[in-house]
């Protein structure tokens, strides 16, 4: 019988060889035979599983230690990171027992300061929303208030020049009128600078003459350099363009800004101004503009500041020279604006040079004769013209009818726009001058009222905001409205004269039709 290898040795040893013939205690000797196999089968597989669990202990270790490896690498990082964000927070961090739970802390208590501050940004937004209105509505109503008597004292000015005055009346006028219309520069640069700072400039493209457009600018000044016994010398390139398309008025700004300050800073000598073609091809044209003085100059020192707002080349520029120290802030802005840029070379005591290049759209058109010449305005009688003024302020009444009397023109007046809409419909006029800020009814609600009025006779008739309010929203407002077209106070009587002659003869032509 196979037993079991331990148990054979011990029945060899110690059972006689008669008694393995018994069959009971064979069936014995089974017995234990198979619990040695079974205890050693159990054996392997202890050992066995031991094995494995040892094995799978160092695997999960090693797993353990790499994470932990990991952990403490990313804390570092974390605390790099804070350290770069808030230095003042590192000191605690690194005295922490427990890194993480600290950093949680420190994030949680920096994600309450950022609601907190997002909240109070929140609320300093809506501040400077407000101060922002509030400066616009305030810049609108002084520009309205300053430039209502401003068009009495340079409309009455210009209409006594035009009554023969005596010879000393002339200069005394002439003087008024020259002090008038600094005044208004002023108040023209602050509100041009406001609409630059609130992003409200917007850019014309007409056909213009750059030749004529300097020349003229050239011709306003000169009476002031003459005045001071100084040269004001235009050099033009012959091989300009006849015409460019751009916005005029704007480049009309920037070189009589420039023009003004040479001319103003200048006390011998001459100002020079340059137009010449830089480049041009089929789409384009690239023009250099250079305005050079002989005048006081500007310290090297002070260069880089003077485009600044309100800024001057010295503490008595402004006390000797006078001005807002806007102009050039209001160039350079424009310039920049339209994709150009401002140089300057100067030496204190050997005068100045302010130049740019500017990139215009080329143009087909061609103006006939000089451009003074097609801006100068015969004023001959306007007979048989019916004009309604709407104004409730005076002092613009009497002198709006002293115009209308000059031109032959048959006039009406409403002092609000309630009576303005009555006398409409009850009289047929030629055309509507329409004040803007009146009581009962204003500019805007009045002219939207009669566009409202069945019939084209009130859907084409001309109406014009003759208005001191200069800023750029109303003016928009003025056209959404209906409103035909815009002149601002102080007005030009020329430009109010073509205006209204304008505006009639077409009125006229649409009713024949």
């Amino acid at each position: 019988m196979d037993y079991h290898s331990i148990l054979n040795k011990q029945i060899k040893k110690l059972l006689p060889e008669q008694y393995t013939d018994d069959e009971i205690i064979k069936t014995f000797l089974t017995s234990i035979s198979n619990s040695y196999y079974t205890f050693e089968r159990a054996n392997k597989v202890s050992e066995h599983a031991f094995t494995i669990s040892e094995r799978e202990y160092q695997e999960v270790n090693a797993y353990l230690q790499r994470e932990n490896e990991i952990k403490q690498q990313s804390i570092s990082e974390i605390k790099k990171a804070i350290s770069s964000l808030a230095p003042d927070s590192v000191p605690d961090l690194e005295s922490s027992n427990d890194d993480l739970i600290h950093i949680i802390q420190f994030l949680q208590e920096q994600i309450e300061k950022a609601k907190e501050l997002e909240t109070q940004l929140i609320v300093s937004k809506e501040l400077a929303e407000r101060a922002a209105l509030t400066k616009s509505q305030f810049l609108s109503t002084m520009s309205h208030e300053i430039r209502t008597p401003m068009n009495a004292v340079i409309g009455f000015t210009h209409l006594l020049l035009q009554l023969d005055p005596r010879p000393e009346q002339v200069e005394y006028l002439k003087l008024l009128k020259f002090s008038a219309e600094n005044l208004l520069v002023l108040i023209n640069d602050i509100l041009d600078f406001s609409k630059i700072e609130a992003g409200k400039i917007e850019f014309e493209e007409a056909d213009f003459s750059i030749k004529d457009l300097v020349g003229n600018i050239r011709l306003a000044m000169l009476q002031k350099a003459n005045e001071k016994n100084i040269q004001l010398k235009l050099l033009i390139d012959q091989d300009l363009p006849d015409a460019v398309k751009g916005d005029p008025v704007r480049l009309g700004q920037i070189l009589t800004n420039l023009i003004s300050n040479a001319v103003k800073f200048t006390t011998k000598g001459k100002v020079t101004i340059t137009a010449s073609l830089n480049h041009k091809d089929k789409d384009f044209t690239i023009i250099d503009f250079e305005v050079e003085d002989t005048g006081i100059g500007i310290a090297a020192d002070t260069q880089e500041h003077i485009f600044e707002s309100f800024a001057q080349a010295a503490a008595d520029t402004t006390r000797k020279f006078g001005g807002t120290g806007l102009g050039l802030t209001i160039t350079k802005r424009l310039l920049d604006l339209m994709g150009s840029e401002i140089n300057l070379r100067s030496e204190l005591g050997k005068g100045s040079t302010f130049y740019f290049s500017l990139k215009l759209k080329n143009s087909s058109v061609i103006f006939a004769g000089n451009y003074n010449d097609q801006l100068r305005i015969e004023t001959q009688s306007l007979k048989g013209v019916k004009v309604l003024i709407v104004e409730d302020n005076q002092i613009n009444v009497i002198l709006a009818r002293q115009y209308m009397k000059l031109w032959d023109i048959e006039c009406d007046v409403a002092e609000n726009g309630e009576i303005a809409f009555a006398l409409v419909q009850t009289n047929n006029y030629d055309i509507v001058l329409m004040d803007l800020q009146m009581p009962v009814m204003d500019g805007y609600q009045t002219t939207t009222a009669i566009r409202k009025l069945e019939g084209d006779k009130y859907k084409n008739l001309p109406i014009i905001a003759l208005t001191a309010s200069a800023m750029l929203d109303i003016k928009d407002q003025a056209f959404v409205v209906g409103m035909n077209d815009y002149v601002s106070k102080p007005f030009n009587p020329g430009e109010l004269y073509k205006k209204i002659a304008q505006y009639s003869k077409l009125n006229s032509q649409a009713s024949v039709n």
